[in-house]
Parts: structure tokens; C-alpha cells; sequence
């Protein structure tokens, strides 16, 4: 009984869905372009710094996966700025958390007309101990760069993902 209630509702809300106009973000249309082809339309420009390499490098396995486009219909600039903050203190004043923010303000470019078409910033926030070990201190931060880059890589990918297809 209970799985014919699981069934039942499962079934209501695949009709419920259809009927909102619900689409997966990667379904390709009707004329067989998705948002992979748009991505592969997109050029990335090269953002400052290591971390900055390594949020492009994100941003091309998502969007570019067989190379840079020749001829781009878009140009992606990303600037990021990193904080890093300590908070939660000893009784000597030696910090025993750091919070590193990531913040990658972007703006999208038709690369036709030369307007910005879209623009807005993203976060990324990571937290983490700090040891008496400079090296485990170092090693920490290292991976919670590398983290908040992957996450800023997602976020963006998601934004532009969510402008192409409402423009489409």
C-alpha cells in the first residue's frame, strides 16, 4: 500500500512539473542546441593572480571543454578580491579561526554590439582551525583557496547558465 501511494504521488508531481514549464538547465531545445553549445560560444578573459588561474582553469572544464571558441559570441572578465579574517581568539590574542572570502565580481560581454549584458558578483566563504603549525596552516589555506575557486567556477556557471536560458 504504501508504495502505491509513493507511485501515485511521484506520478502527481511529474505531471505538476510538466505543467509549470519546468526544464532541466542542460536540455537541449527543440532545434537540438543546449547550453552546452551557448558555453562553447563564451570566451573566458584571463583573471589576475594563482587563484585567479585556477578559477579560469574551473570555468573552461565547465564551459570550454574542447578549447577556447575562435570566433566568441561573448567574452567573459572576472575580477576577484580575497579577504582573509581571523576571528575566534585566545586569551593571549592569537587567532584560532581564519575565514577566507572569495569574491568574483563578473560582467558578461556581447561581443557583437560590445554591451554589457549581465553583471552581478558571486561569494564564496571558507572556514578553517589555525594550528601552532605553520605548515598545516599553510597547507589549510592552500585547500581553502582551492575550494572557494571551484565553488566561485559553480557559481558562475549557474548565473550564466540561468541568464542563457531565460534569454533563450
Amino acid at each position: 500500500m504504501i508504495f502505491v501511494r509513493t507511485l501515485l504521488a511521484l506520478v502527481t508531481a511529474l505531471f505538476i512539473l510538466s505543467g509549470c514549464g519546468f526544464t532541466p538547465m542542460y536540455a537541449e531545445k527543440g532545434d537540438g542546441e543546449g547550453l552546452s553549445e551557448t558555453f562553447s560560444n563564451v570566451a573566458i578573459a584571463p583573471i589576475e593572480d594563482r587563484i585567479g588561474q585556477v578559477v579560469r582553469n574551473h570555468l573552461q572544464d565547465r564551459m570550454n571543454p574542447y578549447g577556447s571558441p575562435a570566433a566568441p559570441d561573448y567574452l567573459l572578465r572576472v575580477t576577484l578580491d580575497q579577504a582573509l579574517e581571523g576571528y575566534g581568539f585566545r586569551t593571549d590574542e592569537s587567532v584560532t579561526r581564519e575565514s577566507l572570502t572569495l569574491t568574483a565580481s563578473y560582467q558578461l560581454v556581447d561581443q557583437k554590439t560590445g554591451d554589457v549584458v549581465l553583471q552581478d558578483e558571486v561569494r564564496a566563504i571558507q572556514a578553517y582551525d589555525v594550528v601552532q603549525s605553520d605548515f598545516a596552516n599553510f597547507s589549510t589555506q592552500q585547500d581553502a583557496e582551492a575550494r572557494t575557486a571551484l565553488q566561485i567556477a559553480e557559481l558562475l556557471t549557474a548565473r550564466l547558465g540561468l541568464y542563457f536560458k531565460s534569454e533563450n
